[in-house]
Order: structure tokens, then C-alpha cells, then sequence
């Protein structure tokens, strides 16, 4: 523990998602400096000791108020293990922005967890999350680690908001059975712009849907229990009334983190150290879509995804799609890093509808449930933006609570983990904002 003189080490600080990191600690330390702990010690870490001063001394001039400390350099690589090693015995806490995951993730995780270093990421791999939480979590409860997935983007809105509204209906003394999510993208004139390591991604997370599902074979972890009637799962486009638009199947991460935290919980996972007199929370049923706002853009999201779903099943149709990003993705991805326009341009609207019961007691049988809450999730472009300011709260949420014993140990979920500190605080104070709206009667 001597050695452990990093509160936190940012990993892949020289990726365009390792960039921004970086640039929002140095934000932080300029506009927000109270969200960082006392005699905050930092580092970041990376293959190349030119390229990590580049990004430091860019941020110093962009930040030149900040007020936290100069980083330390580390230099880490996946392929050398005493170096992933080393940067575990230095640090308290790592931000690893290293993907893709499927392929670079675990040498991190493993040494964090063999070295008792805690862990935050910005994954949005559910086949390479599910594998870690199978394969060291007995090993991370017994060294007293905390190893944190998709701390981004993915899925800290879908699955602390769900959380949120667990919580709103304990709050009135009643029981929630069923909650819908829509994540509805707004972007401006420049266009909407996502980065190529994001696309690499789901190319190899298309191809990879078996491998998810072998896993979950084997996985021993219990089984949801469905509270009221069957949830209805809309599999094709379909016309919402309320919100005025289209939506489809909502294809990333989030539904996989919020079925796998509810299985958590329903485990004992999120159990922390510290007893709380706080109750788990309940099991929910849960379906998520995007919106689309155009039967224009609906067409064009099943021609595009029909060709990428295709494409995506063989190796020579994936390195044509990692070849070509923007003709497979209507120019959507790119090799091209996203503008600042473009970043200032984009924010993100996410609305939970919930149905659930006036009574702390379910109803026996199929008795459709006799209320509803609204929730709305805003905040910023989702990549480049949001996903680094959440991803350094959870980080400092996790160095922070932990200390008091609020933090469960092992491989888990953000609501898993989270449950029981102040994150949702947090978010909001970086302009991540939970909102209940109207009651629907």
C-alpha cells in the first residue's frame, strides 16, 4: 500500500476517449476543484512517454487555472504484464480506456484485481463484461477489490436511472414492476460524429452474440423473477403515440448491464462492507429502445443495419466494415475524430417510463399494476463528453466511498457498486441530470 501513491492513473490517456479524460480532470480543477479529494495525486499511462507529455501540455494550456497537480507519467502496456503490473502497485484507483475490450480488456482487469487495485471503465461489451464478472470475482471479493464495468455512456444513465427509479417508488412506499427505456440522440447542424474505437467494437460484438450466450450458460447466477404481467417486448419498429416517434430495439450494452445488475443483487453482490439498513433493491422487468425520429431515418437504420448485420457474421465482411466505417454507417463513424462542433452539437435525452403498484406488497397473480413514473436523463454527447465525465465521477465516487466502507468487492455493475454512495450527486453536479416528470394516471 506504501507504493499506492496515485489516487487515480488514467490508462489509454493518448485514445480519443483517454484524451478527454484527461481534459476533464484539468476541467474539474478549474471549475469544480471540491469534487476532487484533498492532495489529489494523479498519473497517466500509455505506450508512449512522447504522446502522453503531448496530451498533458495541451491540457495545461487549454486549463491554464486548474489547480490540480501536474500528472505523473506511466509507462504501461497490455502486452508486457510486469508493466500492467507496476501501474497496479502505484494506483489506487484505474480508469482503463484501452479497447477494444474483448481483446486488450482483461490484462487490466487481471492485474488490478491480483495487485488490489480498484477499477473503472468505459466498456460497452457486454460478452467481454459477463466473462470478467464470471472469471474473477470470487478472486476480487477475496483481495478486497472493486473492478467496476461500463462507467460511461454505457450504461451508468440506463442503469443508475433504473436505480433512480427504484428508489422513487421505495420513497412512496411502493413497488415497481416494469420499466421501458428510450434513448432519444439530438444533434445539430455538423451532424452527428461517433469514434472509430467505438465502432470496432460493435463490429466485434456483432460477431460475438454466441460467445455472450455460452456464457450466460454457465454463469450460476440466478434467474429474474417477473413482478405482474409479462412486460411486452416490442422486436420491430414501432410507432410510439406519446413520444411522437418510431423506435426499434435498442442494440448496445444497456439491456444486458441492467438484467446482469439485477442478477447481482439478487446474489448478494452488492452487499458493502459497512452494513447498511437500506434494502436491496427490487427486481424489475425491462426492455430498452431507440427513437428515431423520421420514417426516413427508420428506413435508413434498417437498410444500414440489414448490410452491417450481414456483413458483421464473417471475417471478410468484418475488415470490409473496419475498412470503410462512414459508407456502412452513413457516415455516422469515421477514422476521423469527431469536431468540437460537432461534440458542442450533440446531447442525449433518456426517458424511462415505469408501471408498478401502490402497495409495498405485489398483488398475487396477473393484476396489471395501478401506476406509473416518468424519469428523463439528459446530458451531453454521449461519446466524448459525457461518457469521461461520468466515468472520473464513478472513479472518484469509488475512492471516496470505499474509504467508508460503502463500496461492495468484486466484478460488477455501476448500480451494483453504486447503490449506496453519492454518484447520483455527482452526476448531476457534472450536468448528467435525473428528473422525475409528470405522474401518468
Amino acid at each position: 500500500m506504501s507504493r499506492r501513491q496515485y489516487d487515480i492513473t488514467i490508462f489509454g490517456a493518448t485514445g480519443l476517449t483517454g484524451r478527454h479524460v484527461v481534459e476533464q480532470v484539468y476541467d474539474l480543477g478549474t471549475t469544480q476543484p471540491s469534487l476532487l479529494p484533498s492532495g489529489f495525486q494523479w498519473a497517466v499511462a500509455g505506450r508512449n512517454e512522447s504522446a502522453l507529455v503531448h496530451v498533458v501540455d495541451h491540457c495545461k494550456q487549454k486549463y491554464p487555472r486548474s489547480s490540480v497537480p501536474e500528472p505523473a507519467i506511466i509507462l504501461a502496456n497490455v502486452t508486457r504484464r510486469d508493466t500492467m503490473d507496476d501501474m497496479a502497485q502505484q494506483s489506487k484507483t484505474i480508469i482503463n480506456a484501452v479497447g477494444p475490450f474483448r481483446f486488450l480488456g482483461e490484462y487490466v482487469v487481471r492485474s488490478c484485481v491480483e495487485q488490489g487495485c480498484d477499477y473503472v471503465d468505459v466498456t460497452g461489451e457486454p460478452e467481454f463484461v459477463e466473462r470478467m464478472q464470471r472469471t474473477y470475482h470470487d478472486q476480487a471479493k477475496r483481495n478486497k477489490t472493486t473492478i467496476v464495468h461500463c462507467c460511461g455512456f454505457d450504461s451508468v444513465p440506463s442503469d443508475m436511472g433504473v436505480l433512480f427509479v427504484k428508489q422513487l417508488y421505495a420513497a412512496r412506499g411502493w413497488t415497481p414492476a416494469q420499466v421501458e427505456m428510450f434513448l432519444r440522440i439530438h444533434c445539430g447542424t455538423q451532424g452527428l460524429r461517433g469514434g472509430y474505437a467505438t465502432y470496432e467494437s460493435a463490429v466485434h460484438g456483432f460477431s460475438a452474440v454466441h460467445v455472450l450466450r455460452e456464457i450466460r450458460k454457465v454463469s450460476g447466477l440466478p434467474s429474474l423473477p417477473r413482478t405482474g404481467p409479462r412486460l411486452k417486448f416490442h422486436k420491430g419498429a414501432t410507432y410510439d403515440k406519446e413520444l411522437g416517434m418510431y423506435h426499434v430495439p435498442f442494440m448496445f450494452a444497456d439491456p444486458s448491464v441492467v438484467r446482469l445488475s439485477q442478477q447481482l443483487f439478487l446474489a448478494g453482490a452488492g452487499e458493502p462492507p459497512e452494513k447498511t439498513t437500506e434494502p436491496m433493491p427490487p427486481t424489475v422487468q425491462f426492455a430498452g429502445y431507440l427513437l428515431l425520429p423520421s420514417l426516413w431515418i427508420l428506413i435508413l437504420y434498417h437498410i444500414y443495419g440489414l448490410i452491417f448485420s450481414f456483413l458483421a457474421a464473417s471475417p471478410w465482411g468484418r475488415n470490409m466494415l473496419l475498412n470503410h466505417p462512414e459508407g456502412f454507417t452513413h457516415g455516422v463513424f469515421s477514422k476521423t475524430d469527431p469536431t468540437e462542433e460537432q461534440l458542442r452539437q450533440t446531447s442525449f435525452e433518456m426517458i424511462l417510463r415505469s408501471k408498478g403498484y401502490e402497495s409495498a406488497v405485489v398483488p398475487s397473480g396477473e393484476q396489471p399494476p395501478n401506476t406509473s413514473l416518468k424519469v428523463v436523463i439528459r446530458g451531453p454527447e454521449m461519446g466524448y463528453v459525457a461518457t469521461p465525465r461520468i466515468v472520473l465521477q464513478s472513479a472518484l465516487a469509488l475512492l471516496k466511498e470505499k474509504s467508508h466502507g460503502k463500496v461492495p468487492f468484486g466484478v460488477m455493475t455501476p448500480s451494483v457498486a453504486f447503490w449506496n454512495t453519492d454518484l447520483l450527486d455527482r452526476l448531476q453536479s457534472v450536468g448528467i441530470t435525473f428528473e422525475e416528470q409528470q405522474l401518468v394516471q
